[in-house]
């Protein structure tokens, strides 16, 4: 037994160090406080997140060695050097912790820290909560049955049918300007971002997070579809990835193949990871590309990929190309791409982007912003050279408020409020109505407007186009009384799950 414990403690002290060093590293990298978020995705298709997962791995197993060996050699230097006094008569007591003594102590109290590390740090007894909630029964939802607009049964009337550009820029917030242009940081970190939200159409002060949004898939979603993404009941139980997703709900790619567009979609990560693939075989099922179909491209090389995907100075070339293939052709056309520079926790800057030498990678995340901003601007400045430019709507937003820790960015106001930013160029409709307060579900409808479709008063999903004068949810109940509806299991968000009552 004695032999058995010289192995097992050992072992267990390393996986409590791993466990301890993985904590703050779990809470700077993933939204750990969005448990909607990481529910849904740990019990969907991860694909693409592996190698980003080996990296994070790797580090915390990195300092959890050092330390397991700092602490093997200081309690190996104090048995010998007792051995040792003892053997010279300086040391007069007969015991002296033996080896088995010492390491079952270390582990034990480690453990015990570890357990209050866990209570401390996570939000563990709501990850429980959350977990009985979801597997409550639906019941009719008022809510639903009052707001719910279904695209089906209202008349989408298009005057006109403008192309579309819609570019999700990973974590993009109005924060990231300075104070006189409405951000939190003393240098404006966008400064050609902000040139657009100032002379082209923007809506002020940006998009608020609400439940069931808050992360790329979901804020897809909720931009596309008009719905929040919330976890499956089913899903809890079996942690068997969805196939269908969100059949039951019609979503922009739908209603654009429907009225003749030739559609892509393009992401520089993998399209399995949380399910991106299997919403868009759902909906239409447009063109797709990620990063499987990249890899093969000769240009993508190491260097032009990062632990998320092709990086983006590369992926708005391949953008370009696609834009080419789809002019091609005697029909409307729509581009919708996703970046992932700015992808948390520190970003990933790009080589043709640079930052001084002394600045680690830690702290490089403003310098990814400000390369963002840039490279936006140059893809903006392309299309404005190309014949089919006057005829194009660009929308460009960002997916969702960022993730990473606000001290990373630079912004040290406390409590600060993260709007997710947006600008439209040759939006259909000639005047917005600016100052507005509302979600991603707001866009489904907004975005079909820019282009040139006409909604009955505005309203599609749970989304009120920004165009019109009808309020947002946000604005017609706040944000708890919107949240908690969205929280509510209810048979009418079953049927957008299933297709099925």
């Amino acid at each position: 037994m004695k032999k058995v414990l010289y192995i097992i403690l050992p072992l267990l002290f390393l996986v409590e160090l791993f466990c301890l060093k993985g904590i703050p590293v779990v809470k700077e990298t993933f939204p750990i406080e969005k448990i909607e978020a990481v529910l849904f995705t740990l019990t969907q298709n991860v694909d693409g997140s592996q190698d980003f997962a080996i990296t994070l791995i790797e580090g915390i197993l990195k300092n959890a060695l050092i330390i397991f060996v700092i602490t093997a050699l200081i309690v190996a230097a104090i048995l010998l050097t007792a051995k040792q006094l003892r053997n010279r008569g300086i040391l007069k007591t007969k015991k002296y912790p033996t080896y088995l003594q010492v390491s079952t102590s270390i582990t034990v109290l480690t453990f015990v820290f570890l357990i209050y590390n866990i209570f401390d740090q996570l939000p563990v007894i709501n990850y429980y909560l959350a977990w009985e909630d979801v597997n409550a029964v639906p019941e009719h939802s008022e809510f639903y049955q009052r707001e719910y607009v279904n695209p089906d049964s209202v008349e989408i009337k298009f005057t006109k049918k403008q192309n579309l550009i819609l570019i999700f820029l990973e974590s993009m917030e109005y924060n990231y300007q300075d104070s006189a242009h409405g951000g939190n940081l003393p240098v404006n970190l966008i400064p050609e971002i902000t040139e657009y939200i100032q002379n082209e159409q923007s809506f002020i002060p940006g998009g608020s997070p609400a439940y069931g949004m808050g992360w790329t898939m979901a804020d897809a979603v909720a931009k596309t579809c008009g719905i929040p993404l919330t976890f499956p009941p089913s899903i809890s139980n079996s942690f068997t990835p969805i196939k269908e997703f969100l059949p039951g709900v019609t979503c922009l790619t739908d209603i654009l193949t429907k009225e003749g567009y030739n559609l892509i979609v393009t992401k520089g990560a993998n399209l399995k990871f949380s399910g991106m693939d299997d919403f868009l075989k759902t909906h239409s099922n447009p063109q797709a590309y990620g990063l499987l179909n990249y890899v093969k491209d000769p240009r993508v090389k190491e260097n032009t990929i990062s632990e998320w995907g092709v990086r983006d100075s590369l992926h708005y070339e391949l953008a370009k190309e696609h834009i080419s293939n789809l002019t091609k052709q005697d029909k409307p056309w729509g581009l919708w791409m996703f970046t992932v520079d700015t992808h948390t926790p520190y970003g990933f800057l790009d080589p043709t982007c640079s930052k001084p030498d002394s600045i680690p990678e830690s702290k490089q995340f403003p310098y990814v912003v400000s390369c963002a901003s840039r490279q936006v601007d140059n893809f903006i400045k392309w299309a404005k050279t190309q014949e089919w430019f006057k005829n194009t709507t660009i929308a460009v937003m960002g997916d969702h408020a960022s993730m990473a820790e606000p001290e990373i960015v630079g912004i040290t106001k406390k409590n600060a409020t993260h709007y997710w930013l947006d600008f439209f160029i040759n939006s259909a409709k000639d005047e917005p109505q600016q100052n507005r307060i509302f979600t991603s579900l707001d866009f489904f409808p907004t975005i079909l407007e820019s282009i040139g479709a006409e909604i009955p008063n505005g309203a599609l999903g749970l989304g009120r186009s920004l165009y019109s004068t009808n309020p947002t949810l946000l604005e017609k109940i706040g944000q708890d009384s919107l949240d908690n509806a969205l929280k509510k299991r209810s048979s009418e968000y079953n049927y957008f799950l299933y297709g099925t009552h």
